[in-house]
């Protein structure tokens, strides 16, 4: 089915291409037409970007031969929907890698990694906890990143909203510390508490996403989320602290309950003292900027305008973001 000189990446695509594609399904669901004929509505990605899917004929024979997190080749026909691209798939078969690499497969085709350098990092983040002059917050820090190292270095930092790719966790971690570090000399603030809030504002996604290849959430995720997950881990570990001082460990726990800033994105608490508010509000920008950016690289038009189709809900300007980019190539 799948042609080595004729494979496409998302990005490739184009209106009405016929596309022969490895890709990877995030997700899948048996629904009804009005005419009450069962299709399967899929979500699928490569490294390039991430496309819903539609498939019209035997929907339910198909959706038992394929599960999500599973890599598989698609064999389709490109369509435009509410200014999107999607695919109106002909064909699709679920592949293995050890059978399908001499015909072009490669987990790397599939799986959206960072571009930033991950041990550098990983030293920057170092460098910042060796920095903090409060021992407690140290080391409360130190173990929790050690203990979570590798998860930290590979995990995306969200599902699909921003940073989400190998690696996005900590590329966005790290993001968030540059502008903090740089908020700590406006502001008469404790440098030690906006460093520690940073580096575990979001720990508890390590244990609420699967991360790749996949990338869903767990059931753990799905019943607590984030922020109650990376609270409890911070609460646990703090109790192994001896005299942890407890009007810091309200503080530091306040900052984890408060960091998504309203009530109608889950956060139990809203900011209540500067450290939190600063925490909140970089989190807020770092995450809005790669999902603008995001927004910008997947629209399809050809005008300086993005469609209305994007989490902000109102045209983009990309002309700009389009010339910055040519120049960094």
């Amino acid at each position: 089915m799948i042609q080595k000189n004729k494979l496409r990446t998302i990005k490739e695509y184009e209106n009405q291409d016929e596309v022969w594609s490895y890709l990877l399904l995030k997700s899948k669901n048996l629904r009804l037409t009005r005419g009450n004929k069962l299709y399967l509505d899929i979500f699928l990605s490569d490294a390039t970007g991430m496309i819903s899917g539609k498939i019209w004929d035997n929907a339910k024979k198909i959706n038992d031969k394929i599960d999500v997190g599973m890599a598989v080749g698609v064999k389709a026909i490109v369509e435009e929907y509410n200014a999107k691209n999607q695919l109106n798939i002909e064909k699709i078969v679920g592949i293995k890698e050890s059978e399908f690499a001499d015909k072009g497969f490669s987990w790397k085709l599939l799986l959206p990694t960072t571009e930033k350098n991950v041990d550098q990092l990983w030293q920057n983040i170092q460098k910042a906890i060796e920095n903090i002059s409060n021992p407690f917050l140290k080391e409360l820090v130190k173990k929790i990143y050690y203990q979570n190292k590798d998860d930290i270095l590979k995990f995306p930092a969200s599902m699909k909203l921003h940073h989400a790719f190998v690696g996005g966790f900590i590329e966005h971690i790290e993001s968030v510390l540059r502008m903090g570090l740089i908020a700590i000399k406006n502001y008469e603030v404790d440098k030690d508490l906006i460093v520690t809030g940073i580096l575990l504002h979001d720990i508890g996604k390590l244990k609420e996403l699967s991360g790749f290849p996949n990338n869903i959430y767990t059931d753990e995720g799905n019943f607590l989320g984030h922020i109650v997950i990376g609270y409890s881990m911070i609460q646990n570990m703090i109790k192994k602290i001896d005299d942890f001082p407890e009007e810091l460990a309200f503080k530091i726990e306040h900052i984890i309950l408060s960091h998504q800033g309203k009530y109608e994105y889950q956060s139990p608490k809203k900011p209540a003292f500067p450290e939190a508010i600063i925490v909140h509000y970089l989190d807020e920008l770092d995450a809005r900027m790669n999902m603008y950016n995001q927004a910008v690289e997947n629209d399809i038009g050809d005008n300086n305008w993005t469609s209305l189709s994007n989490y902000f809900r109102v045209p983009l300007y990309k002309k700009n973001h389009k010339e910055n980019e040519k120049e960094r190539k």
